[in-house]
């Protein structure tokens, strides 16, 4: 618009000065080299503006002339890199083809047309490993870390070919490297968290899950687990060094992190009742029974409670489980303390009710157990064992990478190497359904003898078993 304006200006303004000079004729003389050359006003200015448009063309075309080596060389570098490009994205979609050949030509290809190191480094570096020729890849990989552009992207290549290589100290030191120049990359965050963690450094580990967490790189659920399981390894640590005090201050914060977290609960507990402080430890583990009833915690509360007497336990037992009697963890706990106890009635009411909900190898253990104490039914025992070989599996720390049953919680599982992966649950596959059991009934007080194997074959239809949801500690 303003360049039309500016044109319809200037046409104007040269029909005015043309109308002047006809409303205006003169005359112009010039005497040059003895010549005298005289003419109208009008065809004078005429003939300027004919000599000002000569001069404008010559100037640009001598400007066309100086600039055009300059103007074709640039046509040919974006030539070049318009072809370079094309080159390297069908190289990458050879890499991810599995095309090695084409790969490897199209990487020498792209090397030719591009000046861009980053680029063609890492595509040659590629071609390479999908080769199979690692010292290669390591090679182009080094060469991209040399370079500050590409430093990052070389680090990373390096780093997965360490972490495959099983070079866990040469891992951690790139991935510190990488931290370094991008802290904020979610990836490089997990990274140097997992092998910190995997090399037992949880003070280092503890530092790099804060940054994780404080520029919300990681979800909530995950970091307060995270967090819980790097304080409780903390205090193991702590304990094994006679350090009593850091170790209760860690298991502790463990356990209010996240309060299901049944090892670092028991853990407290323990520590506190060595410390003399048997009223907070009893409260810390009450509390965790009520949240997730676990082994673990029945095993701390008798520890603090140390006696000699079946009747002292019993009543120490049922002080635990008191608020949260109706659990299947609390029924266990009772009825094998009721057994020891001689509290025969006790123990079989807390079983039956097992029975009646989705009984385990466990519960059949037990009543085998009851049968041989009151009653000396042998028969009727090996009854209940027999179940117990074929009844769903009792719940363990189930690792969710490999499947692997531990008997205790560990950080690391020591199959897969996975990091927080165990959960207290019903092994896989564990719960076939049993249509049939033997009736508690027909072996009941009053039964001896034949009679009593006898009756020990009848069964009894039962519901079928629901595995548990799996959980940390329950």
């Amino acid at each position: 618009m303003l360049r039309a304006l500016l044109l319809f200006l200037s046409l104007a303004a040269l029909g005015i000065a043309a109308a002047w000079l006809a409303d205006h004729p003169g005359q112009i003389s010039v005497q040059w080299g003895g010549r005298q050359i005289e003419t109208s006003t009008a065809v004078a200015a005429a003939a300027l503006l004919v000599l000002l448009i000569v001069v404008a063309a010559v100037y640009r075309f001598w400007r066309w002339l100086l600039s055009s080596p300059l103007a074709l060389s640039t046509l040919r570098a974006e030539g070049r890199r318009r072809k370079g490009y094309e080159s390297l994205s069908a190289g990458l979609v050879a890499v991810a083809a599995g095309d090695l050949g084409q790969a490897k030509k199209l990487a020498r290809r792209t090397a030719q047309l591009l000046n861009e190191p980053a680029l063609t480094l890492l595509l040659s570096a590629q071609a390479a490993q999908l080769d199979g020729d690692e010292a290669a890849a390591r090679g182009y990989f080094q060469a991209m870390r040399e370079r500050p552009e590409t430093e990052f992207l070389g680090l990373r290549g390096l780093l997965v070919q360490a972490r495959r290589d099983g070079d866990r100290a040469e891992a951690l030191t790139l991935a510190r490297r990488a931290f370094a120049l991008r802290p904020d990359t979610p990836w490089v965050g997990q990274e140097l968290f997992s092998l910190e963690a995997a090399t037992g450094d949880w003070q280092a580990a503890e530092k790099t899950l804060a940054h994780t967490i404080k520029h919300k790189l990681l979800a909530a659920p995950e970091a307060a687990s995270r967090q819980a399981v790097v304080l409780f390894a903390q205090a193991r640590v702590a304990a094994e060094r006679g350090e009593s005090k850091r170790a209760l201050e860690l298991a502790r914060k463990a356990h209010t992190q996240l309060p299901d977290f049944s090892p670092a609960t028991a853990m407290a507990g323990r520590l506190y009742g060595a410390a003399g402080d048997v009223r907070k430890a009893e409260r810390l583990l009450r509390e965790g029974w009520r949240t997730a009833p676990h082994p673990d915690l029945l095993a701390a509360w008798l520890d603090i409670h140390p006696t000699d007497d079946a009747e002292d336990r019993l009543a120490v037992v049922q002080k635990l489980i008191a608020d949260h009697a109706a659990s299947t963890e609390s029924r266990m706990a009772l009825a094998q303390a009721a057994l020891d106890a001689g509290e025969y009635d006790l123990a079989r009411e807390q079983l039956q009710a097992l029975l009646e909900g989705a009984p385990t190898a466990r519960v059949a253990r037990l009543l085998a157990d009851l049968e041989e104490a009151e009653l000396g039914d042998g028969a009727a025992a090996r009854q209940w064992l027999r179940q117990a070989a074929i009844l769903p599996a009792d719940a363990a720390w189930i690792c969710q990478s490999c499947g692997r049953q531990n008997a205790d919680w560990a950080p690391h599982c020591p199959d897969c190497g996975s990091f927080d992966a165990f959960v207290w649950r019903q092994p896989p596959g564990a719960g076939a359904v049993l249509p049939y059991l033997p009736t508690m009934e027909s072996s009941g007080a009053g039964s001896s003898g034949a009679g009593s194997g006898e009756a020990a074959a009848e069964m009894e239809i039962l519901p079928p078993d629901v595995e548990p949801a799996p959980t940390r500690a329950s």
